[in-house]
């Protein structure tokens, strides 16, 4: 579903909400007048701050990518502290 804005000649917006492609041309306004279907910009500002910032890294790396010139590194797990893991049978 899609929601489409409606402009009523006294300047009041409303909003219906349609499958694409299938928006009503006009639509009845609260002030009971008969408003017209407007043309806007799609409705991006809807996403989360999350994919905000993953688009702009996207963007970024885009033009200016990072090289990696090394694997990396992988440290060793940490030794037990507990001594009875000293008694524990070895494969």
């Amino acid at each position: 579903m899609v929601d489409y804005l409606y402009r009523c000649p006294e300047g009041h917006e409303t909003t219906h909400a349609a499958a694409m492609g299938d928006a009503a041309p006009r639509a009845s306004c609260h002030c009971g007048q008969d408003a017209r279907r407007a043309f806007t910009a799609p409705m991006l500002g809807g996403a989360r701050r999350a994919s905000h910032g993953a688009i702009e890294r996207a963007q970024a790396s885009a033009e200016n990518p990072a090289v990696v010139r090394s694997a990396p590194t992988v440290s060793a797990p940490a030794a037990p502290t507990d001594p009875r893991h000293a008694m524990l049978p070895r494969p």
